[in-house]
């Protein structure tokens, strides 16, 4: 049962991390840089990033559009956690 939990958590990652990249990428590097702002640090050995890393950072909305987009994320991802919760809660029940 255990494993079972694992396995749809490990799975409901890796689809938030699919999710993201890929509205990353339909996005665009010139929209993700207009709707959404870095934070402004010195990059040093400790806090770099890698190549994926960087992509998937959006950092912090700055825009009507940025915000539209981290609503969606948070409600995707809230609704999908709640429903893995769910089904493995009312499948301990019976």
């Amino acid at each position: 049962m255990e494993l079972d939990m694992v396995t749809r958590m490990f799975a409901l990652f890796s689809l938030w991390i699919v999710m993201v990249t890929g509205t990353i990428w339909a996005i665009g590097l010139e929209r993700k840089h207009s709707w959404f702002r870095q934070r402004d640090q010195t990059k040093s050995f400790l806090n770099r990033r890698g190549f994926l890393g960087e992509f998937i950072h959006l950092g912090y909305p700055c825009s009507r559009e940025g915000w539209a987009i981290c609503a969606g994320f948070v409600t995707i991802m809230v609704l999908s956690a709640y429903l893995v919760l769910f089904q493995q809660l009312s499948g301990t029940l019976r």
